[in-house]
């Protein structure tokens, strides 16, 4: 099983990134240039590449913002949606930089420089798609769907996310347990089901650093101008993400986010017992049964 991404600039053609899951080895640059001529030739001929069936696999191409050509690779038997999976990846290209840049492509070098902050995001949906890696500690994702934990300390959570919320002057804030979510403030719902899910994905995936500042794009709400997300390491596998404005300083919220959580330790714990059941232990359904709010776009 293998899938790839890449990423090349539609007019040009230089490759902009390539990323990939499995045991197959990297693309080769003339690899990527006959994709990419396949693609532009169709397009000279006013016709349109939708997709390429392979050898046990299949070929997408995808064009964004008039400006960047995605190409998904999937061989191996591997059962993956892949112009979900490409979206998903403009997302987090937006998430990370911005729409304007991407649409531009002034300066290609530092674009991909810049597009190197979205690799962990990147890098977390590929692994995540194998339902067969059962010794990753990555859950399988539903793409298009926000991983949610049921559990009966969700709404003294919600409280506490809304005065922590409120203290760092922030409208939107989320915990997450093992890259699920498992309690959001008042007003999370405000945000687009892809712009929740692209938070759930920064704070998964995190390398363990207690505290970060990361600025980034709602590619929905806010495209073109950055919000600054605060995601901070409560417990193991606990992360808590608020989006908030310039201030306060980092280290004022590691003060505040003390104050705001260290009586929240023994709640916070008892709602992890949850995973990887997601739901309470007094609920009994059938192992195939998949939960799905659909306004909301969360599933357990």
């Amino acid at each position: 099983m293998s899938v790839v991404v890449i990423a090349v600039a539609t007019e040009s053609g230089v490759p902009i990134f390539s990323r990939k899951r499995g045991n197959n080895e990297s693309v080769q640059f003339s690899t990527i240039a006959s994709l990419h001529g396949i693609n532009m030739f169709s397009k000279c001929h006013n016709l349109s590449m939708i997709n390429t069936q392979v050898d046990n696999g299949a070929i997408l191409w995808k064009e964004y913002c008039k400006s960047v050509t995605l190409i998904g690779i999937a061989t191996g038997g591997l059962e993956c949606d892949l112009e979900l999976l490409l979206s998903c990846v403009h997302d987090a290209m937006v998430f990370c930089i911005g729409k304007k840049d991407l649409e531009t492509l002034k300066n290609i070098d530092q674009i991909k420089r810049d597009l190197r902050q979205c690799y962990p995001i990147l890098d977390y949906l590929l692994e995540s798609l194998d339902p067969n890696a059962l010794s990753s500690p990555l859950p399988t994702l539903v793409l298009d769907l926000i991983q949610s934990i049921l559990c009966p300390q969700s709404q003294q959570l919600q409280q506490a996310l809304d005065h922590y919320a409120e203290s760092v002057t922030g409208r939107w804030a989320c915990l997450i347990i093992h890259g699920h979510l498992v309690a959001t403030s008042s007003d999370f719902c405000e945000l687009d089901p892809r712009e929740a899910r692209l938070m759930l994905l920064l704070a998964a995936a995190q390398d363990g650093a207690p505290l970060r500042d990361t600025p980034v794009y709602l590619p929905q709400m806010s495209p073109n101008v950055a919000f600054r997300a605060v995601t901070c390491k409560l417990l193991a596998d606990v992360y808590i993400l608020v989006v908030c404005g310039a201030t306060p300083a980092l280290s004022q919220i590691d003060e505040i986010v003390l104050q705001c959580w260290e009586g929240y330790a023994t709640i916070i714990k008892e709602a992890k017992l949850g995973y990887p059941r997601n739901f309470p232990t007094s609920l009994t359904f059938e192992p195939c049964v998949l939960g799905n709010k659909r306004r909301l776009r969360k599933y357990v």
